[in-house]
């Protein structure tokens, strides 16, 4: 049985394509809700102008050239801001990412940062949850831990010593989020830090979501950094982000009792190993 909100009116997705915002669809798809998927190339004015909630998902951690970290998460957000601003939105959901600071020196959290700062001056009620790195099921992963699997035999190349801590939230629960910060009246408004309930090292946790026996390879940060200039498939910002810990900075179960839903251990809905998950 599908929760009942009570805002019934027309809910724009940006960035609807996407993994989370396929999800975030089948989610909804039971709501009265009349949902407004919006891709890049899509004319977002009129899809947006009379809705009653947007749920901004578009933007990037690894642009594709000629795309850049300013058009994929500020200038996204300047074309949903142009479009609510003289219609009838209530409410905006943003999905941004831990760490995000408009005065950071990191080109993604930089460029999430400033996002954030425009939706909070547009005057419009706002939801903005910064999440950590988003998993999907072992069939469908996601982008975030796409390059973490393989098949049997096969190597996987880590960026760093595998040390890295997370706390991935599953992509199921990252939508009961985002669905009652937009349709729920009563959800506060503000900024709030999301994560799964449960804390992996990135080695074990790419461990579990692989056949047994894979290798893993390591690439040190020192190399990786100088690397990331001459590659397309990486950034300086997507680097560091890889190189640094994915986690919430308080209690993630605090936030999810703010909007009444709830975390799933990754070891019930990703088939984490028990030994890994304990």
């Amino acid at each position: 049985m599908s929760i009942e909100y009570r805002m019934t009116g027309p809910v724009a997705i940006t960035g609807a394509d996407g993994h989370v915002g396929q999800a975030l669809q089948s989610r909804l798809a039971d709501l009265p809700n009349p949902i407004r998927a919006l891709g890049r190339s899509d004319d977002w004015t009129p899809a947006i102008t009379d809705a009653e909630a947007v749920i901004h998902l578009a933007g990037t951690l690894q642009p594709k050239r000629p795309n850049t970290y300013q058009a994929a998460n500020v200038e996204t957000t300047k074309r949903v801001l142009d479009a609510a601003g003289g219609g009838g939105v209530q409410r905006i959901v943003f999905l941004s990412y831990v760490g995000a600071d408009p005065n950071s020196d990191n080109d993604y959290l930089r460029a999430k940062g400033q996002a954030e700062d425009l939706i909070a001056a547009s005057g419009i009620p706002f939801v903005v949850f910064r999440s950590t790195f988003i998993c999907g099921d072992l069939d469908d992963i996601g982008p975030s831990f796409a390059s973490y699997q393989t098949e049997t035999g096969e190597t996987v190349s880590v960026l760093g010593d595998g040390t890295q801590t997370l706390a991935p939230i599953h992509v199921g629960d990252l939508t009961a989020f985002l669905a009652a910060a937009a349709l729920e009246p009563s959800a506060p408004n503000g900024i709030f830090e999301v994560s799964g309930p449960e804390l992996f090292v990135l080695d074990d946790f790419i461990r579990s979501i692989n056949p047994t026996g894979i290798k893993i390879r390591h690439l040190p940060g020192a190399i990786a950094k100088p690397l990331a200039w001459f590659l397309p498939q990486l950034t300086p910002a997507l680097v560091d982000v890889l190189l640094s810990d994915s986690v919430a900075s308080g209690d993630p179960t605090q936030t999810a009792d703010q909007f009444g839903a709830s975390l799933h251990a990754l070891s019930d809905v990703v088939a984490v190993s028990e030994e890994v998950a304990s």
